[in-house]
């Protein structure tokens, strides 16, 4: 075997540990963001991803408040916190759909601050769960079935696949989600009737992935139309503001 081949073979187990050590830390963080909710990042949730977490037994009385102020329905109300172990049973210990999907669908929720758009390609859907336990034993067709069964259940937005090929799964519908009102917000005051990447990026304080996906996120909902041209780079334009 080649010096560069061993190199290159060391480099890829390099690169796996690390993807393993950050999956395993995004873990941790989402357990841990359970057991610190608080009533203000309840009433958060519910106003801006219509959705609640009623895990905290002591938040009962808050949960029971909020889904009467926001009009939530009893589909958007989690009462379980599932954990990988949990997405096996039965005597053949086969994959429960729902339960694989309520999995990603909490993961999301509790990673909403790093996300920010409730949209995300099924490929990072993936991700999320195939970690632990669930560590090479889900494939990705299993994740898709396991969104569409959350579709049909009212509880995800949309499971829509794109001209590409690319399938992109829709967690929260668009009014709950507060990164393009920020966006809309900054396009009204370039008072130039278009925005840029790059502003979304450095004006808002965002990551690329982020900015990309609200941006994207408002171009299919007919908001911003995208235009690119080689002097001018890429450009989303909204006519009706």
């Amino acid at each position: 075997m080649g010096i560069r081949k061993i190199e290159d073979e060391i480099d890829l187990k390099e690169a796996m540990r690390k993807k393993a050590a950050e999956l395993k830390l995004k873990e941790m963080k989402a357990k841990a963001s359970v057991e610190n909710l608080t009533k203000e990042s309840l009433d958060q949730m519910a106003k801006n991803h219509g959705v609640l977490l009623a895990l905290n037994p002591d938040l009962k009385e808050e949960v029971k408040y909020l889904q009467e102020k926001y009009n939530i329905p009893s589909s958007k109300i989690i009462k379980e916190q599932i954990k990988e172990k949990d997405v096996f049973g039965g005597i053949f210990n086969k994959i429960d759909d729902d339960k694989l999907g309520m999995l990603a669908y909490q993961r999301v929720l509790l990673r909403k601050d790093e996300i920010g758009v409730g949209l995300l390609p099924l490929s990072e859907v993936y991700d999320l769960v195939n970690t632990g336990e669930l560590k090479g034993e889900i494939d990705i067709k299993d994740v898709l079935k396991a969104m569409q069964t959350l579709e049909k259940r009212g509880v995800i937005e949309e499971v829509k696949k794109l001209e590409t090929g690319v399938v992109m799964v829709q967690f929260f519908p668009i009014q709950y989600t507060d990164d393009q009102v920020k966006i809309i917000e900054l396009v009204k005051s370039k008072e130039q009737g278009f925005i840029t990447l790059e502003d979304v990026i450095d004006d808002l304080d965002w990551t690329q992935d982020r900015a990309l996906r609200a941006l994207q996120s408002l171009e299919e909902s007919g908001l911003a139309k995208f235009q690119e041209n080689i002097i001018k780079g890429k450009r989303w334009f909204f006519p009706s503001l």
